[in-house]
């Protein structure tokens, strides 16, 4: 019978808690500017919406600078608790299976991967919707807590996790596919224990771009969901949201915003990934 030091195994979790919320935090602050552009795009309803420039150009007219990282505080504060169970719960459940077989990989990869994901949005989801309301600057809320207590006032505290089965159904599938990308570039790039930056850029961004393209109407239909009440749009939920924009726009509805995600997930997943294994590797953990 194996036996586990309990006082390293917290001691690993608690690692993997902290590089998880710094990770957490770098990738989202230092991606802002991009997610508002691709929440502008999405929100857009017209059948010729505007491209990135443009959609930026339009950002910076109507806010300036500041326009781009209106709600940042919203999920900064969200990121870095929902990284920290996420990398934790992530590592945790990797270690839990004891499974050394290479054909189980990526079932207990997408299954770890689900259950972070389960407890990551659980605390992303409102954030994300102050996030994203603010970002698209429709009503003149003058901070994140306005936000919170007139939606809250207005729609219910139901509202803050509109978007919450889609978030879960686009991101257990995402988040199945990103890990497991992620893990087999690592092994092909042979990326050693020790940090190693271009690799975890790499193996990061890969995984990114892919998962991003393929969850990207899933993404859509959240950010529809969850920016509604300042839009004047009402969904009954996530099915009838993308029935409703596949009947008024079409595939192009469900394509808007990808170049911008692919683009944020590609470069936020290199950031996640190069700032996660770097605290993991300073706090010596595996």
């Amino acid at each position: 019978m194996e036996v586990v030091d309990v006082d390293e195994e917290a001691m690993t979790t608690v690692a993997h808690f902290f590089a998880g919320a710094l990770a957490g935090t770098a990738e989202h602050t230092g991606m802002y500017p991009v997610d508002t552009i691709k929440t502008h795009i999405q929100a857009q309803r017209t059948v010729s919406s505007l491209g990135l420039t443009d959609t930026a150009r339009h950002i910076f007219e109507r806010g300036g600078l500041r326009g781009f990282f209106r709600g940042i505080t919203a999920i900064a504060s969200g990121a870095a608790p929902a990284h920290a169970l996420y990398f934790s719960s992530y590592e945790y459940c990797k270690r839990l299976t004891k499974y050394t077989d290479r054909k189980y990989a990526p079932l207990i990869y997408a299954m770890s991967g689900g259950v972070a994901t389960i407890l990551m949005d659980g605390v992303m989801t409102p954030m994300d919707t102050i996030k994203q309301r603010r970002q698209l600057c429709i009503k003149n809320y003058t901070s994140n807590w306005d936000c919170f207590r007139t939606v809250s006032r207005l729609e219910g505290y139901r509202a803050l996790y509109a978007g919450y089965t889609t978030t879960l159904f686009m991101n257990v599938p995402f988040h199945a596919i990103y890990l497991n990308i992620y893990e087999v570039l690592r092994g092909h790039l042979q990326i050693p224990e020790q940090y190693n930056l271009q690799g975890h850029i790499l193996a990061g961004s890969g995984a990114g771009v892919v998962a991003a393209g393929l969850t990207n109407p899933l993404d859509v239909a959240k950010t529809r969901l969850q920016t509604q009440g300042d839009v004047g749009l009402h969904y009954r939920g996530m099915v009838h949201a993308l029935q409703e924009i596949w009947r008024e726009e079409g595939p192009r509805g469900f394509s808007r915003g990808i170049s911008a995600r692919m683009l944020f997930h590609s470069l936020s997943a290199g950031i996640l990934w190069t700032t996660y294994e770097y605290f993991k590797f300073i706090f010596g953990a595996r």
